[in-house]
């Protein structure tokens, strides 16, 4: 739940302005790089430097805007600008795992007087650097062409730039206008002054001059930026290209599925006449090989929307991670491309850009590695999005539209949405409520209808994956015959997913068949109930769980807030869809990750672990183990076991030992247990493993960590007395 309170602190803000004609020619461009610093009570403030191109250049100048703001329980909101300008804004916020209450970022869409605004915000660190940390960052933007004052084409940028952490920089990339690439290299300095803000200046080889704007952002770390010169201006981010562990790139960085946005654009004097907007997934095969398989809606003398389009060719990466993609059948076209985002233990990019032409368009796009498997039910709960794109009539481009709002997802395939769209200078809301899917590759498609009966189509592919191991992001590519738009959506807070978790210490994602789960929400039964016999029941008061549809978890405790249950035994490894009833009532289904294995050891107060003497006594730092001494711990998720009997889901274990059939090992303090006597389930128990063992010796006095791993998979590490 959201409030005023969720956006707290200075954040990192890039706002992009545009005013256009009837047929859609840009006149007059806005660009502002800087923070918006929210007090989390209701009053914000902008600080900006600003680009301007209206009937002369402006580059550089510094404004500050400020008035009110506010978020409704569903995160989102609006910002009211009275002093500095007279504007209105449609706010959304979001978060990633680990920072529930905090936003940490938002996104807005608005007017004021001259300009349709659009723009995004993410949390600036706590502590800015001197100086951008050494290192590649790839950086990917859009933008301008001028001659003069005048807009004279659009612009896509894709490069790296590399700072040596001592005010030097050098940079390379390669900007598309129109049907026209050109590659650039540059060279410059760059500062980092008060407030995570930077700035930076480049000569390339033909002596062209360049001047960015940069805000300093937590993730990757990364940046906001705004660049000019005066023939183009252009502006986007840039994040952290390599782990320290990388020191160069290949081709085989790049390997694997990913999700894929691609949009292009032929834009002669400014205004598109020619739209293509798609999205779907690319696939790598480290050897060289790439295929696009994707979804495309385009304006180009008429509408063609939900088109299959499949393009293959070849890639190649550079150690310095730049590459280039050449497309050789379904089409012709050559892309320059950045791989980054990497991962520390496979070494392989998470994420590209790209920009490139064909015979037809300008293209800027990218991608994702995506999740291993979703499900319609990946898709749950509020989930933010914004996007831009285009006003239609027929098939003429009248203008640029800006979107953000809230899609909320039940996890079984009914959605309803609500979203500010700003196209020119005027604002609409209308909610829409319609369907939608999610296959099991992660592609899925959305069907809305608004309150004035307009109808949206689109497709969406889910990628990002937190610390758990799920989605987080969506791309959306929707159309309606006067309006053709691609977008970005974001788990408000977290993918309600994670509210599914393992009874032992509540990590999501770490439930096997047979073990206990919690689920937290709100109004899941009506009281506080208990089950006092087995097998357990399946209904408790008036709330029940379903697995997959259709299998019942049995149930240990319910309340309002929180509902034990166990995972049936015969649950296979993957995805599952878990959802609950509290009467009549039905909760949105959610994607829960079901793991092979994975040992929880109980804890309670500060990471404790549950640990206890043969008589049942608890080790405590007043009753502390000693070397020698056999203690057990008890776990959730051991995984599978050889039965000394029939296991039955919400009955107890089967008298007599049931071992783990996967093998396993104990540390204490970081020493190897060499004497453990058992590892299994628990008789007379539901879903209860243990862990019997001698401490042994060399481990050191003191609270020690405790982990257990099964098949390959580590505990967590809660503590035990050792003396």
């Amino acid at each position: 739940m959201c409030n005023s309170g969720t956006l707290t602190g200075t954040y990192e803000l890039l706002l992009n302005g545009r005013q256009l004609t009837s047929t859609g020619a840009v006149t007059q461009v806005f660009q502002g790089v800087g923070t918006a610093a929210f007090d989390g009570l209701s009053k914000v403030t902008i600080n900006l430097t600003t680009n301007t191109v209206t009937a002369s250049q402006s580059f550089g100048t510094p404004v500050t805007y400020s008035g009110t703001y506010s978020l409704q329980s569903n995160c989102v909101g609006t910002i009211a600008i009275t002093s500095g300008d007279t504007a209105t804004y449609a706010l959304e916020a979001y978060t990633q795992p680990g920072s529930a209450i905090v936003a940490s970022g938002f996104a807005v869409v608005g007017s004021d007087s001259s300009y349709a605004f659009n723009g995004t915000g993410s949390a600036q660190p706590a502590t800015c650097p001197t100086a951008i940390a050494a290192g590649a960052h790839e950086f990917n933007a859009t933008g301008s062409g001028l001659s003069g004052a005048s807009v004279a084409s659009t612009l896509d940028v894709a490069g790296m730039l590399t700072f040596d952490g001592q005010g030097n920089v050098t940079a390379s990339w390669t900007q598309v206008s129109n049907l026209t690439a050109t590659q650039v290299s540059a060279t410059g300095t760059y500062v980092v002054g008060a407030g995570c803000l930077a700035s930076a200046t480049l000569t390339d080889t033909a002596n062209n001059k360049y001047s960015f704007s940069m805000s300093l952002t937590s993730a990757s770390p990364g940046f906001a930026f705004a660049a000019t010169s005066p023939t183009e201006l252009f502006d986007g981010t840039g994040s952290a290209a390599q782990a320290a562990a990388v020191t160069s790139c290949a081709t085989s960085t790049l390997d694997g599925t990913y999700y894929m946005a691609l949009s292009g654009r032929y834009a002669p004097s400014g205004a598109a006449t020619k739209i293509l907007a798609s999205n779907g997934a690319a696939t790598f095969d480290g050897a060289g090989h790439v295929t696009f398989n994707l979804t495309a809606n385009t304006v180009n003398g008429s509408q063609t929307f939900g088109a299959p389009l499949t393009y293959s060719g070849t890639y190649s990466v550079q150690s310095s991670c730049l590459g280039a993609i050449d497309i050789t059948t379904g089409d012709t076209a050559t892309f320059a491309m950045v791989a980054y985002n990497f991962n520390t233990t496979t070494l392989q990019a998470k994420s590209f850009q790209l920009v490139g032409t064909d015979a037809t368009y300008a293209y800027n796009g990218g991608g994702t590695v995506q999740p291993a498997a979703c499900a319609v039910s990946t898709l749950s709960g509020a989930w933010a999005f914004s996007g831009t794109g285009n006003s239609l009539s027929g098939s003429t481009n009248t203008g640029l539209s800006d979107l953000a709002g809230v899609f909320q997802f039940d996890g079984q395939g009914n959605v309803t949405g609500s979203w500010q769209q700003v196209s020119n200078s005027a604002s609409t809301n209308l909610p829409a409520t319609g369907t939608y899917t999610v296959t099991g590759a992660c592609l899925g498609t959305i069907s809305l209808t608004d309150t004035a009966n307009n109808t949206y189509s689109g497709t969406i592919s889910v990628y990002g994956m937190d610390t758990s191991g799920y989605p987080n992001d969506f791309e959306l590519a929707m159309t309606t015959p006067q309006l053709i738009f691609t977008g970005t959506g974001r788990a408000t807070f977290v993918n309600p997913g994670e509210a599914v978790d393992n009874n032992a210490d509540f990590l999501p994602g770490t439930t096997p068949a047979g073990s206990v789960f919690s689920i937290f929400g709100s109004d899941l039964a009506t009281k506080v109930g208990q089950a006092t016999n087995t097998p357990l029941p399946d209904t408790l008061l008036t709330t029940s769980v379903s697995v997959n549809g259709a299998e019942a978890a049995p149930l240990f405790y319910v309340s309002p807030e929180q509902v034990n249950a166990q995972m049936p035994e015969d649950i296979k490894p993957g995805l599952a869809t878990v959802f609950l009833k509290n009467g009549s009532s039905t909760s949105n289904a959610v994607a829960v990750i079901v793991p092979p294995v994975s040992p929880e050891i109980i804890v309670y107060g500060n990471n404790l672990a549950v640990a206890t003497f043969l008589n049942y006594s608890v080790v405590t730092a007043s009753n502390p183990a000693h070397i020698g001494d056999t203690v057990v711990i008890w776990f959730l998720g051991g995984g599978p076991v050889n039965p000394s009997g029939k296991l039955t889901t919400g009955a107890v274990s089967p008298a007599g030992l049931s071992p783990v059939t996967g093998a396993y090992t104990i540390t204490v303090g970081g020493v190897e247990v060499t004497n453990i006597s058992y590892v299994g389930l628990t008789p007379g128990s539901i879903g209860l493993y243990q862990a019997s063992f001698a401490v042994p010796a060399g481990v050191p006095t003191g609270s020690e960590k405790v982990v257990l791993t099964i098949s390959g998979q580590a505990s967590n590490a809660p503590v035990m007395t050792v003396k």
